[in-house]
């Protein structure tokens, strides 16, 4: 019986994660930049930098949502931030932003104006969590950390997340390889890393990137070769272009 509840329970989690990862119809533009428009313009930038934020973690609507939801967290419990800019653009949190690149230039450069589909999508389901009433809330108000084990170097876990027990991947319908989420984790460790030369400054309020940004050798990435897919980030080529 036991083992049957456990090919049955791996099956539910497989249908789930499936259907999670068809991409829902991207709304148009003008509809999205017209419930923007009710917003005040801080809540728009807010709703901006959350887009932005779930958009360089995952491709697939309900990590989305997932993610956005630790984003809130964060912003609602001052943890790492104040407001949603403060909680993204925290150093060392968020691994899109934590170095100048030319993917962290075309995700700060994306507005309500972007064409791409999957942006769109993005800056909805942002609009969506950030509009969300709190009962909404997927899990505790404490849940203010993830991360992707299949987009991990050599497999290594965060030190935070050492001896501390995830959330339940069936319960919440995402591949655990892909994302695992934690609540309660202790604040003194996840201390950010001592960093060099990172200022804010190094990020216009508009989102755009200044002129004189430190130049970075570039690195060829290792191709993974599992089973199971990375949470795809937005591929930028060496002219900007996607």
């Amino acid at each position: 019986m036991y083992r049957w509840l456990a090919v049955f329970t791996v099956l539910v989690l497989l249908a789930g994660s499936q259907a999670a990862a068809q991409p829902a119809e991207a709304p148009s533009g003008s509809a999205l930049r017209a419930r923007l428009g009710r917003l005040t313009p801080f809540q728009q930038d807010e709703v901006l930098w959350l887009a932005r934020c779930i958009y360089s973690e995952s491709d697939r609507g309900h990590e989305q949502r997932l993610v956005a939801w630790v984003v809130r967290n964060r912003a609602e419990t001052d943890y790492r931030g104040t407001n949603y800019r403060e909680v993204v653009l925290e150093p060392r949190q968020f691994s899109a932003f934590n170095e100048p690149s030319i993917r962290r230039n075309h995700i700060l450069s994306l507005t309500p104006h972007s064409l791409s589909k999957a942006w769109r999508r993005a800056l909805a389901i942002a609009l969506e969590v950030y509009q969300a009433p709190a009962s909404k809330r997927p899990f505790s108000i404490t849940t203010r950390h993830f991360y992707s084990p299949v987009s991990m170097k050599g497999g290594r876990t965060p030190r935070w997340a050492k001896n501390v027990e995830s959330l339940s991947s069936v319960r919440l319908g995402v591949d655990p390889h892909r994302f695992r989420f934690f609540a309660g984790v202790d604040e003194t460790a996840d201390a950010p890393a001592q960093t060099v030369n990172t200022p804010d400054t190094s990020v216009l309020a508009s989102g755009r990137a200044l002129q004189r940004t430190p130049k970075r050798r570039s690195t060829r990435s290792r191709r993974f070769s599992g089973r199971v897919k990375r949470p795809v980030r937005p591929h930028i080529d060496r002219r900007g272009q996607k």
